[in-house]
């Protein structure tokens, strides 16, 4: 199975000879299923092989975002970060937050502000 074809895209030369210009190839268009009643997914401009992308038998769109999350003071975090928890720092107008990567995991998304500002942390 190839994972990519190309089509050849024929350009009109109104004025005589093409000789010395380019023809031009355009990828033709890829799509994955996505599921029952979803958009597929366009594949056509990937880096990953497609043979190494495996779904996880979740739905688009049914890991929902964490919403105004809740967070630790300093004296609370050694509670409930070990050592070994990697997190995921942003420092914005002075204000900085830290997102547990154990948490991410399970939700990929965080919808938030900081420093004044909407962010959106993705992972």
């Amino acid at each position: 199975m190839r994972i990519l074809q190309t089509a050849t895209v024929l350009l009109w030369f109104p004025f005589g000879s093409t000789a010395g210009q380019n023809v031009i190839t355009e990828p033709k268009i890829k799509l994955l299923p996505a599921g029952h009643g979803q958009k597929p997914f366009d594949v056509t401009r990937h880096t990953i092989p497609l043979k190494d992308i495996e779904g996880s038998g979740v739905a688009r769109d049914e890991i929902a975002a964490l919403v105004h999350p809740r967070f630790l003071g300093v004296g609370e975090v050694g509670q409930q970060l070990k050592d070994s928890d990697r997190v995921l720092g942003v420092v914005l107008n002075g204000e900085a937050k830290a997102y547990q990567v154990r948490v991410l995991n399970w939700h990929e998304l965080v919808n938030d502000s900081i420093g004044g500002r909407p962010i959106l942390v993705s992972w």
